[in-house]
């Protein structure tokens, strides 16, 4: 991650904030200033993988800007996710089956159809398929540095 600096941090006009990052996701720029797509036919692709046969997942980057991604994820009943954390914030949306998020606190939450869990950065989190399930997984960078929104915590706390 790259650190937003500047040697006269009003020589642009603005103020450049040290706790501020560049995005670490890579930038694709949208073929045009609208994108639309079709989640059940990206879905039933993701099927059709082999890394679906094979391993009951799948995923495909829908749309990938400098601070937005969102990815569509296919699990097999019974597969689940290896736990992980992300700098990002980190929306899930079951658009189909039934699955099971596993945070860090040894808290479960049941994820049904048609519902959407919001997840802060970095909170350690897996999925696991109760069901065949397919999410839509938005990851959106807020510009914050998890390290210096610690420090912001702990200052607020001491105060």
């Amino acid at each position: 991650m790259t650190m937003a600096t500047s040697k006269n941090p009003r020589a642009s006009g603005r103020v450049v904030r040290k706790d501020v990052v560049k995005s670490p996701l890579p930038r694709k720029p949208p073929a045009a200033g609208v994108e639309l797509i079709d989640l059940d036919a990206e879905a039933k692709q993701l099927r059709v993988e082999r890394a679906y046969q094979v391993h009951g997942q799948s995923a495909k980057t829908l749309v990938k800007h400098e601070h937005f991604r969102e990815v569509l994820i296919a699990l097999k009943r019974g597969r689940r996710c290896q736990e992980h954390r992300v700098d990002e914030s980190v929306s899930v949306q079951t658009l189909d089956g039934n699955v099971g998020v596993h945070l860090a606190s040894s808290e479960t939450i049941e994820l049904r159809s048609g519902q959407v869990l919001a997840l802060a950065p970095s909170l350690a989190h897996d999925f696991e398929a109760l069901e065949d399930s397919t999410l839509l997984l938005t990851l959106a960078w807020t510009g914050r540095h998890p390290r210096h929104v610690k420090d912001d915590a702990a200052r607020s706390r001491a105060s």
